[in-house]
C-alpha cells in the first residue's frame, strides 16, 4: 500500500528503515469512490493526498457555470488545493474523484511535524514544490503557445494513461478545447 509513495519519496531523498516507518504512521489510507469530492469549494484542507491508483480531476466553476480543469491527477502524484492548505482559506476549486481511488492523505500538522524531523524531510518538501512549480509553469506556457493538436499529442506522449481512463468532456477541459475538436483530433492522430 505504501511502495509507490516511497518510491515517489526516493526520487527526491534516499530513504532508511525509520523512514519507511515514519511515512507508514503519517500517511493514512483512504479508499474513495468515483464522483466524490475530496475538497468542496468554499471549504478548507488540511490535506495532501498521494494517489496511489486512479485519476482526480481539480476544477474551478467559472462566472457562468462551467466547469474549467486546472489539473487531472494521475497515480503516482500528489494532490491538494494549495492556497487552502497553506493558508488556511476556503477553497476556491473542487478536487474530485473520477475514478475509485486509493489515497494516502497527511495532514498540515503532520506534514510539518514530518519538516520538523530533519533537513532532509525539509530538502524534499522543497524539492517537491520546485517539482510542482515547474511543472504548472509549463502547463501555463502550453496552454498559452500550442494548439489543440499539439497539447494532445504532448499529453499522449508524457501521460497516455490519463488517456485511456479519464472522458472526453474532462481531457478537453483540461486541454482548454472543445469536446468536439478533442473528437476530431484524436481521429485525426489514430
Amino acid at each position: 500500500m505504501y511502495k509507490q509513495l516511497k518510491s515517489k519519496i526516493s526520487e527526491y531523498i534516499s530513504l532508511n528503515p525509520s523512514d519507511y516507518e515514519l511515512i507508514e504512521s503519517l500517511f493514512k489510507f483512504r479508499i474513495v469512490d468515483k464522483g466524490t469530492s475530496v475538497i468542496e469549494i468554499g471549504k478548507r484542507t488540511n490535506e495532501v493526498f498521494f494517489v496511489n491508483s486512479g485519476y482526480l480531476r481539480y476544477y474551478k466553476i467559472s462566472a457562468s457555470g462551467e466547469e474549467l480543469i486546472i489539473h487531472i491527477y494521475a497515480p503516482h502524484n500528489f494532490a491538494t488545493a494549495l492556497n487552502s492548505f497553506f493558508l488556511n482559506k476556503e477553497s476556491e476549486e473542487e478536487l474530485q474523484t473520477i475514478t475509485k481511488c486509493e489515497l494516502l492523505c497527511i495532514t498540515k500538522y503532520d506534514l510539518d511535524k514530518l519538516y520538523s524531523i530533519n533537513q532532509k524531510w525539509q530538502y524534499f518538501g522543497r524539492m517537491l514544490m520546485e517539482s510542482f512549480l515547474i511543472e504548472k509553469e509549463q502547463r501555463i506556457i502550453d496552454q498559452l503557445s500550442l494548439t489543440g493538436q499539439e497539447k494532445y499529442i504532448k499529453l499522449l506522449e508524457t501521460n497516455p494513461d490519463i488517456i485511456q481512463n479519464v472522458q472526453v468532456k474532462y481531457l478537453a477541459s483540461f486541454l482548454g478545447i472543445q469536446p468536439e475538436s478533442l473528437s476530431r483530433i484524436k481521429k485525426q492522430i489514430t
